[in-house]
């Protein structure tokens, strides 16, 4: 039977992607701040301290494998089916499943299939292409996404960036770092895609999520309501700009960082005056 789309609910699908340190996974886990939620914590980056210093509710965290589990396809595939499981109980019981990252995320699943393969040919005495390894590991991926997607919960996602250059015209784009095969499909997966970034202001660091492509980097917002930078974008803030309870206009950190870039290209312009 068909529902009319404004009775739907609408679960919000992110992925943050940039360099190391620009604050991918705790953008996430400020998810927490709304209810509980597991994350897959493939990096074991996942500091309970760390998030607490962020203002994280870190008591609405689970996290996933526990001590001595193997991340496996399998695992993760359980793992879904118990939070779905839960959620179809009880709605509430989840605000989000996250993973961190996508990027450690498949090349686990790459060494598990690489190593059932590499088993195959020892038995049978026979070679495997390695596009076969990962070929089979996409499909496990995108199956995975997939699942998370559809989930009646919000879903985000990790990676790492990648720098790619076109061979033709020697231009260069950031991406997330995950293989090709899958690169079309990640954006369509996502309702936001987020570049993260952080930049210095005088003595303090400013934290940036770019929503819009610009330049070298790539970015999504199927809502069309993301300011194309958005200071501090964490989860719970990029989700009350798309539920519109926030704007660039009314949202205070971002008038407060555009107060304090003016204040400082102000200084610096004093300082080469005198």
């Amino acid at each position: 039977m068909a529902q009319a789309l404004t009775a739907m609910t609408e679960p919000l699908n992110v992925l943050y992607y940039g360099d190391g340190g620009t604050g991918k996974t705790t953008h996430l886990a400020h998810m927490a701040d709304l209810g509980k939620v597991c994350i897959v914590n493939a990096e074991s980056g996942v500091k309970r301290r760390a998030l607490e210093r962020s203002g994280v509710n870190v008591d609405n965290i689970e996290v996933f494998p526990e001590p001595g589990e193997k991340l496996t396809y399998e695992s993760m595939e359980a793992e879904w089916l118990r939070i779905r499981e839960a959620l179809d109980k009880d709605p509430s019981a989840y605000v989000g499943w996250i993973w961190d990252s996508l990027t450690e995320i498949y090349k686990v699943l790459l060494d598990d299939v690489r190593t059932v393969g590499q088993a195959w040919m020892d038995k049978t005495g026979k070679k495997r292409d390695s596009r076969e390894d990962y070929g089979e590991m996409g499909d496990q991926v995108r199956k995975l996404i997939r699942r998370g997607r559809d989930l009646p919960c919000h879903f985000g996602a990790c990676a790492l960036e990648r720098r790619d250059v076109d061979e033709s015209d020697g231009t260069v784009a950031y991406r997330p770092s995950i293989t090709p095969a899958l690169m079309t499909d990640l954006y369509g997966w996502f309702d936001l895609v987020c570049h993260t970034s952080v930049i210095e202001v005088g003595d303090t660091e400013q934290y940036r999520g770019l929503f819009k492509p610009l330049g070298k980097f790539r970015g999504k917002d199927r809502y069309k309501v993301m300011p194309r930078q958005l200071v501090d974008p964490t989860f719970d803030r990029v989700l009350a700009y798309v539920e519109e309870s926030l704007t660039a206009e009314s949202d205070p950190v971002m008038v407060a960082a555009q107060t304090q870039i003016k204040e400082q290209k102000e200084k610096e312009t004093d300082g080469t005056t005198k």
